[in-house]
């Protein structure tokens, strides 16, 4: 994925941060799906609103020259400096952007970052890499995409597991919902210690919050039994 520098210079890119999207455990770099335009400090305040209007983007990173984020400007900081008719000298990014920039590795979690946004109450986040160079912008667009597709993917996890021969599970008595990584299962298993076991195995799928138990059993071969 490539990102432009736009400072009047020639563009500047940045390395490819693709990998494969591991079920459940989705990362920031696996579900940024769009490349990130960045200015530097000093882009005057014309081209910055120009950045942000072409990208349709609720904030422009701020980097420095070695890729790494000074800040983030954003739509309202713009509008705010529209609104001040007291502003006469000619204004730059540095003069416009919020430092330090609430920022997220990509190789932070899905479910983080989607923490993260709530409790800042924003809606795109610059991702950076080990060194905090950027290397997208991360949209609360991008995170509801992967987070349902976690989801989709516990679910069929949960399934695979449930209808393995030897679960014990009566496969058209399965119903399972996934909703933000908590798993809800019902149906029928031959025994319980059968509907034991699959829940065991259901609890160690990676990305798992939570599993909700309502399977119900032939035979509760738990239960004492009678000595004759």
């Amino acid at each position: 994925m490539k990102h432009s520098i736009l400072d009047g210079a020639p563009a500047l890119t940045f390395p490819d941060t693709e990998s494969a999207r591991p079920p459940g455990r989705t990362l920031v770099r696996d579900c940024v799906s769009h490349p990130g335009v960045a200015v530097t400090p000093g882009t005057d305040f014309a081209t910055v609103a120009a950045v942000l209007s072409a990208s349709r983007r609720g904030i422009v990173p701020v980097v420095t020259a070695d890729g790494s984020v000074a800040g983030a400007v954003a739509v309202s900081d713009l509008l705010a400096a529209y609104a001040d008719e007291d502003t006469e000298a000619e204004l730059s990014a540095r003069d416009l952007m919020t430092s330090p920039a609430v920022t997220i590795t990509d190789t932070t979690t899905a479910a983080a970052a989607a923490a993260l946004l709530a409790e800042h109450s924003l809606h795109h986040l610059p991702v950076v890499d080990a060194d905090g160079r950027l290397t997208g912008l991360l949209s609360s667009h991008d995170l509801l995409d992967a987070l349902r597709r976690d989801d989709e993917a516990i679910r069929s996890e949960v399934l695979a597991l449930a209808l393995t021969p030897g679960s014990g599970a009566v496969p058209t008595s399965l119903h399972v919902r996934c909703e933000r990584g908590r798993v809800s299962i019902a149906g029928r298993t031959r025994t319980r210690g059968d509907a034991a076991a699959l829940c065991l195995q259901i609890a160690r799928i990676d990305g798992l919050a939570e599993v909700v138990d309502h399977l119900t059993w032939d035979l509760d071969d738990t239960a004492p039994q009678p000595h004759g």
